[in-house]
């Protein structure tokens, strides 16, 4: 239920970068990001929603193969890692994190909640890339 959870969220989010909405709403973040803020000079914002939106798609269904390719999940875990830890570092890149109406950090404004829930999916892509490679160890083990 965890993996097929993260499956969903994950391609749900990245179906919706092919939309205006979802790609100009993550276009803050992505331009404050000191890692990504780059991509604006080479590409418009709805370009780049459709490439985050395709990374997404690609996660999620190499996440979803577990079953049948543990290695390719492997990838997917991997992949998700970094995902959920790129968009962690927005937090501390982006401005306005925090509610300034209601006094600032530890408040959340829309952005700074959207952000915090990536801990727990962060924890979840951890935890479904150690189940990856422990599936595929026990594939390649011979057998007693």
């Amino acid at each position: 239920m965890a993996r097929y959870g993260l499956v969903v969220v994950i391609a749900w989010f990245g179906a919706m970068k092919f939309t205006y909405y979802e790609s100009h709403g993550v276009s803050p973040l992505v331009a404050h990001s000191p890692f990504l803020s780059w991509v604006y000079h080479i590409m418009s914002i709805s370009a780049f929603g459709r490439v985050l939106g395709s990374a997404e798609l690609v996660i999620a269904a190499l996440l979803a193969l577990r079953p049948w390719y543990p290695k390719a999940s492997v990838i997917g875990g991997v992949m998700a890692t970094a995902f959920f830890l790129g968009t962690l570092s927005f937090m501390v890149s982006t401005p306005g994190i925090g509610e300034p109406t209601a006094g600032g950090f530890p408040v959340l404004s829309a952005n700074g909640e959207f952000l915090m829930k990536d801990i727990a999916l962060l924890g979840l892509a951890l935890w479904l890339l150690a189940d990856s490679i422990s599936a595929t160890r026990q594939r390649q083990a011979p057998p007693a």
